[in-house]
Order: structure tokens, then C-alpha cells, then sequence
């Protein structure tokens, strides 16, 4: 991508004399029931019900929804952010192809005239619902690009950006440059382990790159929004966020290489005891630890 916008603000500030399962997540249903619709801000909210996190934005001009969860869930959601705004949706993102991030669309459709997507993203939205029961639901996004896309707003400028392959093909982060705000998919799972799909071109070592380029790119103070986390609460977070999760997926992959490396087979390497340094991790279904083992051993055995 370059010189990152922070070093770029900073550089330039000396030459003027000196600036994110397919459906089976689900948290828990006691604070999504009390807390399941909420404002970060005067303009930006969460939404969390079952699936990633819908992430939104409304002032007097402009309402943005990033994700969309699952046809019940997104109209449980539009119903809500229908009493702070009457507006169509000008923009919907999707922050890539996994069912509890886009199946939603089926039902926001009729609310707005813009998906935006990466095109990764639709490809592998079509490929893994072809031929299965969600394949009439599935609505892909009709705006889609590379590796970068904005949209300049009456009072805000958007940016969504493709660093590159991560947790699937097609995942994008979505800015919120004058609020400093970004959604980032499930690029971070916060204080869970996170799902590895290696269908979906999942790429441990390509996701690690891609959260250092993230904190690069964004100031230190950027405030994120994550798909998943251990609580409502934590699917908000920091840099240091970012980078837990970025070192939790080094030390799982340094982990397999090893084992690897000795000869370990993917069953043995599965049934290991622990990952260093994720004792503190949560599994969100059962298996997890154990998927996340036989995920990346694929990934290095091949």
C-alpha cells in the first residue's frame, strides 16, 4: 500500500515545521437482548445480535451499515435503526463473504441500492453457497474493487480497503476518517479464537502481514470495531487489540512450524495440549482450539 497515513501525517508535518462462520457464532444472549443496538458515539453504533458485528453510522444527511448478519437478524436490526433514522441506506458493506456477515443482505436489499464489497468477496460468496439451501437468499454487492474505494459524504469520507488475503480472500476494513472510527470484520476475533477457513483462502501468515499493515496505516488512537469478541462489550477495542491478535496467530503458527518440523502429524499436532500464549483465549464453540490446530497445520503441511 505504500507509505502508511500515519507516516505520511508525520513526514508531513516535519516539512511544514513541526498527524476486521458462516453463521454459528452466536454471544451472549443476555447482553445482546439488553444492549443489542447501541451508539460508540453521536453518529456511530453496534449492532449485536447472531453473527458478526453490523456496524452503523447516521447524521441529518447519510446513513451507512456495514454487514448485515442474517435475514432475521438484519430486519430485527432495521427496525431499530429505523427510530434514528428515516432514511434509505446509502452504502452497505460487507466486510466479506461469510454467511453471518452477508446473508442479511437478502433482506436489506430493498433499503438500499449500494453493496460494496471486495471482489474476492463475491466470488466466494457465490462459490460456497452454491448448490446449498442458502444459494437463493444469497445477494452479492453490486459496487465492488481491489484494493481501495471512498466515497466523500456531505460530513464524512468513507474508505474501505483490501490489504490483502487474511481470515478469507476478500476481507476489507472500513474507515471513518474524520471520526477515526474503523470496522475491521472479523480480522480480529477479540479474546476468542478466531475461525480459520481454509476453504474460504485463509491465510495465516498472509492475516499477520495484514494487521501489522493496519497498524501502520491508522493513527495509534483509531478506535476499532471487531466481528467477534468475548462479550458485546469487547467487540470494541484498540490498537492493542490488533496486535494481541496478530500475536496470538504468530505464536500459533511458530507453534504448528515446530511441531511440523519434528515430524508431528495433523492429528497429533490437534490433540496437543495448549497453544503458548492462549491460555486466555475462549472458545466460541466447542472445538475451537482444536480447529485452529488442524487449520494451520494444513496450511504448513499442505
Amino acid at each position: 500500500m505504500g507509505i502508511s497515513r500515519r507516516r505520511f501525517i508525520r513526514n508531513s508535518s516535519i516539512t511544514l515545521g513541526g498527524i476486521l462462520l458462516h453463521g454459528s457464532l452466536i454471544l451472549d444472549e443476555n447482553k445482546i437482548n439488553s444492549e443489542n443496538f447501541r451508539y460508540l458515539n453521536e453518529k456511530i453504533g453496534i449492532y449485536n445480535e447472531r453473527g458478526g458485528t453490523i456496524g452503523w453510522y447516521v447524521n441529518d444527511e447519510t446513513t451507512i451499515v456495514i454487514d448485515s448478519q442474517f435475514p432475521e437478524t438484519a430486519q430485527n436490526f432495521h427496525n431499530q435503526l429505523k427510530s434514528v433514522s428515516s432514511q434509505k441506506i446509502d452504502y452497505l458493506f460487507n466486510t466479506h463473504h461469510h454467511n453471518d456477515h452477508t446473508m442479511g443482505n437478502y433482506y436489506l436489499k430493498d433499503f438500499t441500492d449500494s453493496i460494496v464489497a471486495n471482489n474476492n468477496c463475491i466470488r466466494l460468496q457465490e462459490k460456497h453457497n452454491k448448490g446449498k439451501k442458502t444459494e437463493s437468499q444469497v445477494v452479492k454487492a453490486n459496487l465492488t474493487f481491489n484494493s481501495e474505494i471512498s466515497f466523500s459524504l456531505p460530513k464524512e469520507k468513507i474508505v474501505a480497503m483490501h490489504f490483502g488475503k487474511a481470515h478469507t480472500g476478500g476481507d476489507i476494513v472500513i474507515q471513518f476518517e474524520n471520526l477515526n472510527v474503523v470496522h475491521v470484520g472479523d480480522l480480529v476475533f477479540n479474546n476468542v479464537y478466531p475461525y480459520i477457513d481454509n476453504a474460504a483462502e485463509c491465510t495465516v501468515e498472509g492475516w499477520i502481514e495484514v494487521l501489522d499493515k493496519i497498524v501502520n496505516y491508522f493513527e495509534q488512537d483509531t478506535k476499532y470495531i471487531f466481528g467477534h469478541a468475548e462479550s458485546t462489550d469487547s467487540v470494541i477495542g484498540t490498537e492493542s487489540d490488533l496486535i494481541k491478535m496478530r500475536d496470538y496467530l504468530e505464536n500459533l503458527h511458530n507453534y504448528v512450524k515446530k511441531l511440523v518440523a519434528k515430524g508431528k502429524s495433523k492429528e497429533e499436532i490437534v490433540n496437543t495440549d495448549s497453544i503458548p500464549g492462549s491460555n486466555n483465549l475462549i472458545e466460541l464453540w466447542d472445538g475451537a482450539r482444536k480447529m485452529n490446530l488442524g487449520a494451520m497445520a494444513e496450511q504448513i503441511i499442505k
